[in-house]
Parts: C-alpha cells; structure tokens; sequence
C-alpha cells in the first residue's frame, strides 16, 4: 500500500504573497538602500574617477587587486562592515554591508555578462509573475540553513534563478 504524506500546515499562495511583500523593502528602506548605493558608487568613483560604475568595465588588469583597493577605502571611511574579499572564485567578488542601510553588496569588476544576466532577470519576471515569490521563498529556506554562498558550497541567487526558470519553462 501507499503512503500519503500529510503535513501539519499547508501554504498557501495568500500565505506566499504575503510573506513576499512583508520581504520586500518599505519605501523608506528603498530610499535607504538608495542612499547605500549612492554612497558606495562615491567611494568606487573616489578610487576610479574616469570608471562607469554600471557597465561593469574598471579597465583594471587584475580584478583582485580592484578588490582590494576598494576593500581598504570601504574600512577607511567607515561605509561597510563585515567585509570580505573573494579572491579565489572564478569571479571574484567584495562582498559587505552598508553600515547606514544594512543593504547587503556583492561586487565584482570586469564580468562581460553581468548587463546581460540583468536583462534576462527583468525579462524573466515579466514573463513569470509566480518567479519572485518562488525564488524568494526558496532563497530564505537556502539562508536559514547557509546554503546560499556559493563560496561555502550553496546555491547563488543566479543560479537558483534558473533552476526554477527551468522548472517553469516545462509547466
């Protein structure tokens, strides 16, 4: 004979939603994580001044040694905590907190894709409204059981992303 699964609780998609729009930020902390990036684009463009922030491109030959430059210039003007340098992944990255906002960066210099994955998440949400709350909900049960690093052998948000792209793409 079978067996049947019964789980105490089921969720519902009411339950998703809401717990989706409780995770995403309030105006004012919008506004907070604005200012974050304001500031940290202050500090990239103290160290770069000629550099375009969004394009991805620093010109710089070794993307650790940018790393690590603005590694120092983060803990100098006191803008970030927790900081850590990842020098070793295939793309290296800085990832910190804005001490202001607590809005968490991950940050990596001359990645020819980055522009492009940006594209194809907008249009990936457009096309599947239930992506979000999915990939929200699975991020957080990664993060409470640190599987979320890709460093420390988790899943990233990218690559979470399109697993479930995947799984959508055959419903």
């Amino acid at each position: 004979m079978g067996h049947i699964l019964i789980l105490p609780t089921m969720v519902g998609v009411a339950e998703i939603v809401d717990f989706c729009d409780f995770l995403s930020p309030t105006p004012e902390e919008q506004a907070a994580r604005d200012a974050a990036v304001h500031s940290v684009f202050d500090v990239i463009k103290y160290i770069w001044p000629a550099c375009k922030v969004m394009i991805l491109e620093s010109g710089i030959k070794n993307p650790q040694t940018g790393l690590y430059a603005l590694f120092r210039v983060l803990s100098q003007r006191g803008i970030a905590k927790k900081i850590q340098v990842i020098a070793k992944a295939s793309v290296p990255i800085i990832k910190f907190v804005e001490k202001k906002s607590g809005a968490a960066f991950d940050i990596s210099f001359d990645v020819d894709n980055g522009p492009k994955a940006a594209e194809f998440i907008k249009e990936a949400v457009l096309k599947w409204p239930q992506l979000r709350p999915l990939c929200l909900i699975l991020k957080v049960f990664l993060q409470q059981r640190d599987l979320n690093e890709v460093y420390s052998s988790g899943i990233g948000s990218y690559a979470l992303l399109a697993m479930i792209v995947a799984m959508l793409q055959k419903v």
